[in-house]
């Protein structure tokens, strides 16, 4: 298996840990897997079979693909920003009304959401 898949299987699945408060053991008794195997996991010493990252991916509530994507993080983070926009009552006006909007109307709305996040970013 190349190594970089690896890599990125455990960057994700650190990160996804930390952000969702799992730990080690936690793999251990919801996927019913030694202590050896959740930390060989973690370490990238060994890649689980697919029915495992699947297992994972159930237990930290996200996508298979936000595990073994490079993006997954990036996915997640963004899926998180528009949840929060649509429990806003306020921004959710915003989501309902883009639904009767033309194709161009709602690109125009993109660019300018990207052209605030790049005028953010470039004052922080």
């Amino acid at each position: 298996m190349p190594e970089n898949i690896r890599e990125i299987f455990v960057k994700n699945l650190r990160y996804f840990m930390e952000k969702k408060g799992i730990s080690q053991a936690d793999i251990c008794r919801v996927l019913n897997v030694s202590s050896a195997t959740a930390s060989d996991w973690c370490n990238g010493k060994k890649h689980p079979r697919p029915d495992a990252i699947g297992q994972l991916a159930d237990l930290l509530g996200i996508r298979f693909s936000m595990l073994t994507t490079e993006d997954g993080p990036m996915n997640y983070e963004d899926q998180q920003r528009l949840e929060a926009l649509h429990q806003n009552p306020r921004l959710g006006l915003l989501f309902d009304h883009t639904r009767k909007m033309s194709h161009d109307d709602v690109d125009f709305m993109i660019q300018m959401a990207e052209r605030i996040i790049k005028e953010r970013d470039r004052n922080e």
